[in-house]
């Protein structure tokens, strides 16, 4: 039988977590139609976690992993070059796919930017830069601490304002290496707006239609981040429930920003699927896998009550959902930091035996989502 991991509406996933893993799997005959995915089988869940976490830190972090020559330290593979870090804030939109680059991200992260469940992603570019990156569009504070902890560059299009203190502005003057919002905050409405042109290519319209010129960001690049190298393994993990496929709905109104992966074991990979789609890059039209799919738990909220406004923790420790290989593991992530100081300090990805977790060499993508998602 296949076995699914299938995160959907609250009331949905509180009924599937009562099940305890000792007792078996709970039997569900879904439609998963929408997601893109052609099988059906058990939904999987180990169970409510006995906390899930907090912005005190109860794991033991390790010191941090060595820079080996030659080797990518976000992804394992062969690398020669600089390390240049560059992320880019990429609108998740349905009318923004195809996504341009996104084939060449060694990391993304997908993130909630609206209450109603409307995201954002964050790709993170260092082993390869494509020519062009996005629809790129305004960032959030969260992707803020994110900058913070991998240096580099950030180019986005607008930013969260406000009112009061959460906002981008307030909240880099206060808590950023750099203390104000320049380089290497890249506000493309303000500054350097020639490496953000506008394209029509794969029917992209406004204003789903900014494209970065990455290789202008590149060639510009003065930053110098220190690296904050994962560990890998060659074959992932070979312990752990097997599993299909993962759905993630984030907006359990409609199917807009649904969120899916199915397991090839020709290639041991994770394949992406977006509202029942396959995930394909604009620019080469290869559908995107990966080698690591965390779905990191934490806790969300809005500031000031306005639901385009997300704060979420992104320091202390909470639960993390592990697949590799076909395999899947409950683990967690910790970061050693408050909401607003060290923030320099990486986030670090444990095993269910609360050991640092070996990252499946290939590329990763990490679903944040609320502790109740």
């Amino acid at each position: 039988m296949n076995r699914f991991l299938k995160m959907t509406s609250l009331a949905a996933l509180c009924a599937l977590l009562a099940v305890p893993a000792g007792a078996g799997a709970a039997r569900g005959d879904f439609d998963l139609s929408a997601s893109g995915l052609n099988t059906s089988g058990y939904a999987q869940q180990l169970g409510a976690p006995k906390s899930y976490g907090s912005e005190k830190l109860s794991l033991k972090m390790p010191k941090e992993n060595a820079v080996q020559d030659g080797v990518n330290p976000i992804t394992g593979e062969a690398f020669s070059g600089e390390y240049r870090p560059t992320l880019v804030s990429i609108d998740a939109h349905p009318a923004a796919l195809p996504h341009w680059g996104v084939a060449s991200a060694d990391l993304i992260y997908e993130m909630p930017i609206q209450a109603d469940g409307s995201t954002r992603e964050l790709a993170l570019f260092m082993g390869d830069y494509p020519d062009g990156a996005g629809p790129v569009r305004s960032a959030r504070v969260p992707m803020c601490s994110l900058r913070e902890m991998w240096g580099g560059v950030f180019c986005f299009y607008g930013y969260q304002e406000g009112r009061d203190k959460n906002n981008m502005k307030d909240w880099i003057e206060a808590n950023s290496s750099v203390k104000k919002l320049k380089y290497p905050y890249v506000n493309g409405i303000s500054k350097n707006s020639d490496w953000f042109p506008r394209s029509s290519d794969g029917g992209h319209v406004g204003p789903h239609n900014v494209r970065l010129d990455l290789s202008a960001v590149y060639e510009d690049y003065s930053e110098t981040p220190k690296p904050h190298p994962f560990t890998f393994t060659e074959t992932g993990l070979e312990r752990g429930e097997d599993v299909n496929g993962i759905v993630i709905n984030y907006k359990t109104t409609a199917d807009a920003y649904m969120t899916a992966y199915e397991y090839n074991p020709a290639t041991g990979l994770f394949e992406r699927y977006r509202n029942g789609y396959a995930y394909t890059d604009g620019n080469t039209g290869e559908t995107c896998a990966y080698a690591n799919v965390i779905v990191l738990r934490t806790d969300i909220s809005w500031a000031s009550g306005n639901p385009s406004r997300p704060v979420i923790r992104l320091n202390g420790q909470g639960v993390a959902e592990i697949f590799q290989n076909g395999k899947y593991i409950r683990g967690s992530w910790a970061r050693d930091c408050s909401a607003t100081k060290n923030l320099k300090n990486r986030m670090v990805f444990f095993d269910e035996n609360g050991e640092e977790l070996p990252m499946k060499v290939g590329k990763t993508f990490i679903q944040i989502v609320d502790n109740e998602q």
